[in-house]
C-alpha cells in the first residue's frame, strides 16, 4: 500500500504522509506513553476519559504504528529493487551516507536523545538492563558482557530505534574488537 492509502494510520499518529522512520517511531513512543494508564497527561481528565476508549485509542495506534512499518519495509525493498535495476549496480547518496556512517555508543546515544527516547524507555522496551545500555553508550567495554551477548543487546538496541541492526552491531563490534585486540583503554 502507498502512502496515500496509509493516511488514516499517519493521521492516528498525528504525522504527515512524508513522515521519515524516526519521526514514526518517535509518535508512536509519545502517543503511547501518552495514553498510557500511569499519564500524567491524562490524569486530570481520567473521569471523563473510560478505559475502554483509552485501550481503544491505544489498539488504534499499535495498528497504525504496525501497518506503517510494514510499508516502511516495503517501500526499502522495492526502493534497493527498483534501484539495482536501473542504476545496474551504482550507489545512492543516501546508501552512500548510510554506508559512511560508523555505529558507536554514542551515535546511537545522540540518535536516541533526538527521538526524545529516555534510557529507562529503551531498558524497559527491550528488557536490557539500563546500567548494561549506559555502558554500551559510554563504550565501556571492560564493562561490556561476552561477545555474543554484546552482539545480541547492540542489536535488539538498534532495532529499538529503527536502525539497520546487523550494520549497528557489525560496527559497534568492530570497535569493540579492535579495544579487545588493542590496549584495552576505553575510547575517548
Amino acid at each position: 500500500m502507498s502512502r496515500k492509502e496509509n493516511k488514516k494510520y499517519f493521521e492516528i499518529l498525528e504525522l504527515s504522509a512524508d513522515a521519515s522512520t524516526l519521526e514514526i517511531k518517535s509518535s508512536y513512543l509519545r502517543l503511547r506513553k501518552l495514553y498510557s494508564t500511569d499519564s500524567i497527561a491524562i490524569s486530570p481528565i481520567a473521569d471523563e476519559f473510560s478505559e475502554k476508549s483509552r485501550r481503544e485509542i491505544l489498539r488504534q495506534i499499535d495498528e497504525a504504528y504496525a501497518k506503517l512499518m510494514v510499508m516502511l519495509k516495503d517501500e526499502q525493498r522495492k526502493s534497493k529493487y527498483h534501484h539495482k535495476s536501473l542504476d545496474s549496480g551504482k550507489v545512492s547518496k543516501r546508501e552512500e551516507k548510510e554506508e559512511e556512517l560508523k555505529f558507536s555508543g554514542q551515535v546511537l546515544r545522540q540518535i536516541r536523545k533526538k527521538m526524545g527516547i529516555h534510557l529507562y524507555e529503551v531498558a524497559l522496551d527491550t528488557k536490557i538492563r539500563i546500567e548494561l545500555l549506559n555502558e554500551i553508550e559510554l563504550e565501556k567495554f571492560n564493562s561490556l558482557p561476552h561477545e555474543a551477548y554484546l552482539r545480541g543487546h547492540i542489536s535488539n538496541y538498534a532495532k529499538y530505534l529503527s536502525l539497520d541492526s546487523e550494520k549497528v552491531a557489525d560496527d559497534y563490534m568492530e570497535r569493540y574488537c579492535a579495544w579487545k585486540g588493542g590496549d584495552k583503554e576505553e575510547p575517548e
